[in-house]
């Protein structure tokens, strides 16, 4: 093996899946459903009922978990649909740098700085409270690589 045959690995993954296939007709309100590559907790499923020549439809509506758009599907309701896995987690706010939130993630032992301040009416009361309460409890809700800040509360200790 030469100079030539070598490499770097620069990053790894876990070949664990971001979501998973359930049937349509199985999903209730308030599960998650990618709609259009976007991770939405649904709101309403109508159902029509099989017809002459066609299977009974799934009609799905949807808020985006991190816009809070609302989002539109139809499937058939014996087809596979893509559930995210969605997890939530609670996070002591330590500190705003650069337009990023210092987060402490009390499983991992450490810090972490990758979700934004969220823009909008959160994102101007995050530094307010910030000051006055000095520790803030977020809520954030981590799907694939992507994060998002849900919530704030007051920290009781």
């Amino acid at each position: 093996m030469g100079a030539d045959d070598e490499f770097e690995v620069t990053s790894a993954d876990s070949g664990a899946a971001k979501f998973a296939p359930v049937q349509a007709s199985s999903l209730k309100k308030g599960q998650y459903l990618l709609i259009k590559g976007r991770p939405c907790k649904i709101e309403n499923i109508a159902t029509s009922k099989p017809g002459k020549h066609g299977s009974a439809k799934c009609a799905f509506i949807g808020t985006d978990i991190f816009t809070g758009k609302k989002h539109e599907a139809i499937s058939p309701g014996h087809a596979n649909v893509d559930a995210p896995y969605v997890t939530r987690k609670e996070h002591q706010l330590n500190d705003i740098q650069d337009g990023f939130l210092t987060l402490w993630d009390e499983d991992a032992n450490a810090d972490f700085e990758n979700i934004r301040v969220p823009e909008g009416e959160m994102g101007e009361k995050i530094e307010p409270c910030l000051q006055l309460i000095k520790f803030l409890l977020s809520l954030s809700l981590h799907q694939w690589v992507r994060k998002g800040l849900l919530t704030l509360r007051r920290y009781e200790s």
